[in-house]
């Protein structure tokens, strides 16, 4: 009782140092809980949520049962549910029942269906079949019949129609939609309408061969579920697939769930669990890091405190087994009271971390990996104390008696020994991941930033030192200001050890900036890639009628604009755009282009010297100056495919000729023009359509044959059997090339480079290289629109045209959109939230905590560390002025002192950060996504964002440089020397 009434009352006296030792140690252990814990959970948010998104279908169970020797359908169906429930895990519903038949062969393959409450499960025209004589019909099968009409039905005779039914369009309420469809064809040859929904009496009036009832059931999603209960599923449901159970009535059971596809969710789970794991481990490691560090300062003032206690129970003849257990009573009394509420407070954070940003009502267990690394901080921090009372137990009586710290011989061999290890280990860290190129990351590489940050740390210390000693040798006392605070860095230790935590809180905040800037991105360089607008709009049409009917709906380009990916085997990917909107509509990465341009840039790489000519009207005029009768052949592009108009003939002279040119009434596209007839020259001055002026002569024309411009004086000349072509047809299309494109893709043999079509090669001038192209990804090739299609009509099975719009395209153009039968296929800012939602990108959001938490951390220890260290700056201070050195100097010597080791630890923790980004950013794995289509991460970071954190750090430590050189000097009088006297 004796010595805890001597360690309370020591807790009491340094109350200040005791309740943030306390609050750091719990924060050490409260990270050390942390880690694993958010790991898990973000981890098991991702698998709820990939469940919960999946198709019904992938997830959901189907079995069959067939009838044995029973004669009650009911009973047979009760047997089947009954055996289907016991197989079922806990995690699926009770299985729905469809009492269905099967397919009853004639003219047609019918299949009779009855459920309970059917009706309010389907959209109906009608009524539901009340009477064994009615049924319910698809609508796709009621051909030239009405409602109230009888129909062919095999076994039943001519039951009447009371209504009919559409195929559903989900899976909300029927597992497998597909069950109510009509084919035209089943694997008899025969049409196979959908099913006809009868009474329940109609389907246990059919002979017992003809019944199979189906029993469908989907997974429930919990609120938790482990790694070892996602195995277990897997492996139940896979069992189940085709599981056969017999009935004690003679019938089976027989699993018919051939789509269930659990086991994908699985592998991909485990994936990200792993990815997960080694992204939270450097984030935790960081905190407790930074918690041990300032602990380690912390007590280490507090055993000089104590240093006056343990000499006066020296004198007392208390022995040295004694003085330790005095040493270390009050330490390890806060380590045993942190463990407990350590562990407390990193599951409230762990819970609302996942509140603030994981799925609702995700349930937050702990796990056993938290409390293991609870136990092993607990030991580290009892061991940290231990050497910080160690160190002061290994000063003489007389300087504990002193009471004052004189300049010692610095840390001692072991101090440089480990230090030098830690310096060396960082340096072989960062020489190893150069030379690892960027194939991913391992355990120690995910370690590199915090050993960097405690390299950082203690070079920053060491150099501090010396520079401050070196000045004072070299400059001597002038300026004064600065000879004082240079003598008290290189004299005062204790001035200097803020300098590794306040390194290391800095360097992980900055590494934890880069990480989350660089994955965000990096998502939103993915999320650009798969959905290039703020909607895309899947089209059924071929390219051109697509691109027509944007041009339509958005005749100024504002809102929505044509792509599509194409298919080549000779080439490979290839994404057309309109290069005419893509600036305006299109989604681009500054990620992409080498000097970060914008989609206006990238049209302008792709867009052909000159747009072809659009004719529009139904008649075109020439005007032609020739020496004999010629006629002019246009090749025209419209709607339905090529055509050619005929203008002419031309007699001799300058004449205007009309013709005919019905299928330009909507817009068509002049790719050549060529001369028939006539043995001299043709001069072709202007051309116009009965609804405008195209500019046909803007069209840069250019001869086919030899090359060169057609243009000579302003007019178009033609030679016979020379025909000319716009320069978007007759000069290298201009193209973009993804980084991974295919060498191969590219041919740079004949007169330059080009790309091969089905129709032969088409020459192309590479205009830059891009991390990633829209639709297509790094591998893909990038060209306009309709240049290519002024060169190539590749079939429509290799084409895949979508529609882009902006996400503030007004209602009248997304109307018109699904009018013309387009689907919305997603946006970019769904696939965002797709990615954001993944276990990885999850567990990166505690770098950000943690970046935020330790500079909180070493804000704290540094303004204890200064409150501790007051008395002997004061001491000082009060000597200085008692010698005559003026208030201002003592002043000025104070500030120096503080903002040269703040300013130290300031470079020395942005250094470590962003060599930290700058070695792991180029190969970390910031998502799990293995395909071609998907861009690689760049260790590009927000710039913004860092000089935000640079200037907030500045200006926060130049505040306390300032307030503590203020209290320094503000009780520094001659009564401060007599009171220490005393």
């Amino acid at each position: 009782m004796t010595i805890l009434a001597t360690v309370l009352r020591g807790l009491r006296s340094r109350a200040l140092l005791s309740v943030t030792s306390l609050a750091m140690m719990v924060l050490g252990v409260a990270g050390a809980v942390l880690g694993p814990a958010f790991q898990q959970a973000s981890t098991t948010s991702y698998t709820l949520t990939r469940l919960a998104d999946a198709a019904p279908p992938l997830t959901g169970l189907t079995f069959e049962v067939g009838a044995g020797r029973t004669g009650d359908l009911d009973e047979l169906v009760a047997a089947g549910v009954a055996a289907v429930e016991r197989e079922l895990p806990d995690l699926y519903e009770s299985p729905v029942v469809i009492v269905m038949s099967r397919p009853i062969a004639g003219p047609a393959d019918v299949t009779y269906l009855a459920r309970d409450d059917v009706c309010s499960v389907l959209d109906v025209q009608g009524r539901c079949p009340q009477q064994p004589d009615e049924v319910l019909v698809n609508e796709d099968d009621l051909g030239s019949l009405a409602v109230g009409d009888r129909i062919e039905a095999p076994l039943l005779g001519r039951p009447r129609v009371v209504g009919t039914y559409t195929t559903p369009d989900d899976s909300e309420h029927w597992l497998l939609p597909t069950l109510l469809s009509s084919r035209p064809e089943s694997s008899s040859g025969a049409p196979a309408p959908g099913p006809f929904i009868v009474t329940d009496d109609v389907l246990a009036g059919l002979p017992r061969r003809l019944w199979a009832p189906r029993l469908e059931s989907r997974l429930r999603v919990p609120d938790s579920l482990t790694d070892d209960e996602l195995d277990s599923l897997v492996a139940t449901t896979e069992r189940l697939r085709a599981v056969e159970v017999d009935l004690d009535g003679g019938g089976t059971v027989v699993g018919t769930s051939t789509v269930n596809d659990l086991r994908s969710v699985l592998v991909d789970v485990r994936s990200q669990r792993a990815a997960a794991r080694s992204a939270v481990a450097p984030a935790a490691v960081s905190l407790v890091l930074v918690a041990l560090a300032i602990i380690l300062r912390l007590q280490t003032a507090a055993a000089e405190r104590r240093g006056h206690e343990l000499a006066l129970a020296a004198l007392r003849g208390v022995g040295r087994r004694r003085s330790w257990l005095l040493g270390l009573a009050e330490p390890w009394l806060l380590v045993l009271l942190s463990a407990p509420f350590g562990v407390l407070v990193g599951h409230a954070a762990t819970v609302a971390l996942a509140r603030s940003s994981l799925r609702d009502g995700l349930v937050v267990s702990l796990p056993t990996a938290s409390v293991v690394n609870a136990v092993a901080v607990t030991l580290v921090v009892a061991t940290v104390t231990a050497a910080a009372v160690g160190q002061g137990m290994q000063e003489t009586l007389g300087a504990r008696l002193a009471g004052v710290r004189r300049p010692g011989g610095g840390r001692g061999w072991a101090g440089l020994v480990v230090e030098a290890v830690v310096v060396a280990l960082a340096a072989a860290l960062v020489l190893a991941r150069l030379g690892a190129g960027s194939d991913g990351l391992g355990a120690t590489d995910l370690l590199l930033p915090v050993v960097l940050a405690v390299a950082a740390g203690l070079l920053a210390t060491r150099g501090t030192v010396a520079v401050a000693r070196w000045w004072t040798e070299r400059f001597g006392d002038r300026p004064l200001s600065a000879f004082v605070a240079g003598r008290a860095i290189a004299r005062r230790s204790q001035g200097t050890l803020v300098i590794l935590p306040v390194t290391a809180a800095i360097a992980i905040s900055v590494f934890a900036i880069g990480v989350d800037s660089a994955a965000g991105r990096w998502r939103d360089s993915v999320a650009s890639t798969r959905s290039p607008a703020g909607e895309v709009w899947a089209s059924p049409l071929d390219a051109v009628a697509t691109l027509r009917l944007t041009r339509a709906i958005d005749a100024d380009g504002r809102w929505t604009m044509t792509a599509a990916a194409v298919s080549i085997p000779e080439t490979g990917p290839i994404v057309l755009v309109d290069s005419e909107r893509l600036g305006r509509v299109g989604r681009w990465s500054p990620q992409w282009l080498a000097d970060g341009g914008d989609a206006a840039e990238a049209a302008d790489l792709v867009r052909p010297p000159a747009p072809l000519p659009v004719l529009t009207g139904r008649r075109v005029e020439l005007t032609v100056e020739t020496a004999a009768p010629v006629t002019l052949k246009l090749d025209v592009r419209t709607a339905t495919g090529t055509e050619f108009l005929r203008v002419g003939p031309f007699e001799p002279g300058t004449s205007s000729v009309a013709a005919a040119a019905a299928g330009c009434a909507a817009g068509c596209e002049l790719r050549a023009v060529s001369l028939e007839g006539g043995t001299g020259p043709a001069r072709v001055s202007a051309l116009a359509t009965d609804v405008g002026d195209p500019r046909f002569l803007d069209a840069g024309w250019t001869r086919v044959e030899g090359g060169g411009s057609a243009i000579e004086d302003g007019v178009l000349v033609l030679e016979p059997g020379a025909p000319v072509v716009p320069a978007a047809v007759g000069s290298p299309m201009r193209a973009v090339l993804g980084r991974d494109a295919d060498a191969t893709v590219v041919d740079g043999s004949g007169d330059g480079p080009s790309i091969a079509v089905a129709s032969g090669t088409i020459p192309v001038e590479v205009t830059a290289r891009a991390e990633s192209l829209p639709l297509t990804g790094p591998a893909g090739i990038m060209l306009d629109l309709t240049t290519f299609l002024a060169h190539e009509e590749p079939a429509t099975a290799l084409v895949e045209p979508v529609v882009l719009a902006r996400a503030d395209a007004p209602a009248s153009v997304t109307d018109a959109l699904g009018a013309a039968g387009l689907t919305r296929a997603g946006g970019v800012g769904d696939t965002r939230r797709a990615l954001d939602e993944t276990a990885y990108a999850q567990a990166l959001r505690l770098y950000v905590v943690v970046g935020a938490s330790v500079l909180l951390m070493a804000l704290g220890g540094l303004l204890v560390s200064t409150l501790v260290q007051l008395p002997d700056r004061r001491r000082d201070a009060a000597a200085l002025r008692v010698v005559g050195v003026r208030r201002r100097t003592v002043v000025l010597a104070a500030w120096w002192e503080s903002s040269v080791v703040l300013g130290a630890a300031t470079l020395a923790g942005l250094a470590a950060g962003l060599l930290a980004q700058v070695v792991l950013l180029r190969s970390i794995t910031l998502g799990l996504v293995e395909d071609r289509a998907t861009p690689r991460v760049l260790a590009d970071t927000d710039g913004h964002r860092l000089v935000l954190l640079a200037g907030g750090v500045v200006v926060v430590l130049t505040l306390v440089a300032v307030l503590a050189s203020v209290a320094v000097v503000r009780r520094a009088r001659a009564a401060t020397l007599r009171e220490d006297a005393r």
